[in-house]
């Protein structure tokens, strides 16, 4: 079984690591745009795997998106 504590820790710490590239001050202002980009992606994929860990983002059994 896969660890939600595993893999939270090693996207955080992938994203903290690119946090501490983007303060490179000779970065090219497309490098920069690129690394936030990524930074934001790895926001998004911690917080899928958050709801994915606590079953949030799902359909509630009995109920229909027609309501």
């Amino acid at each position: 079984m896969v660890n939600y504590q595993e893999i939270k820790q090693t996207l955080v710490e992938k994203k903290h690591h690119l946090e501490d590239k983007l303060k490179d001050p000779n970065l090219l202002s497309e490098q920069k745009v690129e690394i936030q980009n990524a930074i934001d992606n790895y926001d998004y994929i911690i917080e899928l795997t958050e709801m994915n860990h606590y079953k949030r983002g799902t359909l509630i059994e009995g109920t229909s998106n027609n309501e």
